[in-house]
């Protein structure tokens, strides 16, 4: 039992994060772009019934921004690019040309562009709330953070009970000064602004509590799934928070449900492997890492979990050579380079301490 232990917790360690530069899998977009084809049917039919009225009044900015939005739903940017350039030409003065372009040129990584569109904004509106917020979101992004602050804090000077810039100020404050208890104070004030209705906020507090291992962080995600319940993500985080708390039964129920709604998430079925791991069920773990790997062939998470799953069946051919795949990949992946050394040991009739691994 303490060689499981030690070895799992040098799991759980690498389990959470993959290795920079492993691909994302093409099935899953492709996939995720199928599931969304009744929306955008709905969307283009939206955008048919606005380009025949675009052609009866063509200088109407008012039909020109609502196309914009619409495909930046799809998303289009460089059709929304071309609507939002045309209300610029027709009104350089109005709000909300400002602002879509600003999110138009966002979206196609052009922040400059986007910045001067809110600030010209910003300046012609002193009281445009929105305008300062966008601008307090791009330089977050951008990792400005200072500058960030100011202008969230210039929203919450028009109007303090902002509850979307003050969980903005909860983001800003949580990267500026690492502060996550002050940070949780502001999305939990933003949340009850909107008297619990506020489903990023309930995201990012379940996320933060889960980090630290805090149970409460479960219901913050089934608030969220009450908003939204096709969420797969939010079930895969419940899912999570109830594999730190060794509920692997209610994990896998979690778990399951998320796949339901997205089958083509590989890192559901690495976890589904990593809890069977735990409960000794290796010819379990070895057929979830499969499905993983059908996903994303690159996945060196599921790789090494598999490998890991051979090599505590006793399986240690198969465990070298799933080692290896990862090592071929990453050649600086400390478990498998852990694990090699170890399956090797043992295929020369070596004993291995596991006290140490």
């Amino acid at each position: 039992m303490q060689k499981l232990t030690l070895l799992f917790a040098l799991f759980i360690l690498f389990s959470c994060q993959n290795p920079q530069n492993e691909n994302q899998s093409k099935e899953e977009t492709a996939i995720e772009s199928s599931e969304e084809n009744p929306r955008l049917a709905r969307l283009q039919k939206s955008i048919d019934s606005l380009s025949t009225l675009n052609l009866e009044r063509p200088k109407d900015i008012d039909i020109l921004l609502e196309r914009a939005r619409k495909y930046v739903e799809i998303p289009n940017p460089a059709y929304a690019k071309s609507d939002v350039d045309a209300a610029f030409f027709l009104d350089s003065t109005r709000a909300d040309v400002l602002l879509l372009r600003g999110e138009v040129y966002y979206i196609s990584n052009r922040t400059r562009t986007s910045r001067d569109m809110w600030e010209r904004c910003a300046a012609l509106f002193p009281e445009s709330k929105d305008c300062r917020l966008r601008m307090s979101e791009l330089y977050l992004a951008i990792g400005d953070l200072e500058a960030a602050l100011k202008h969230v804090n210039e929203v919450l000077n028009l109007e303090p009970k902002h509850a979307n810039a003050i969980f903005m100020k909860g983001v800003v404050v949580r990267d500026l000064y690492a502060d996550t208890t002050l940070a949780m104070q502001y999305f939990q004030r933003a949340i009850d602004l909107k008297d619990g209705q506020y489903i990023e906020a309930l995201d990012m507090m379940g996320v933060m509590l889960a980090h630290r291992k805090d149970p409460q962080a479960i219901q913050y995600f089934k608030n969220a799934l009450k908003i939204n319940p096709n969420r797969a993500d939010l079930y895969h985080k419940i899912g999570l928070s109830y594999t730190y708390e060794e509920d692997y039964n209610a994990a896998l129920e979690a778990y399951e449900k998320s796949l339901q709604l997205n089958r083509r998430n590989d890192e559901v079925y690495f976890n589904i492997g990593f809890i069977h791991i735990t409960l000794k069920n290796y010819d379990l773990a070895i057929d979830n890492f499969n499905k993983a790997l059908e996903i994303r062939e690159m996945g060196v998470k599921a790789l090494y979990g598999r490998g890991f799953a051979y090599e505590m069946r006793g399986d240690v051919l198969n465990a070298r050579k799933d080692y290896q795949s990862c090592l071929g990949m990453f050649p600086d992946y400390k478990p498998a380079q852990i694990g090699l050394e170890r399956v090797n040991r043992m295929i020369e009739g070596e004993d291995v301490d596991w006290d140490n691994q």
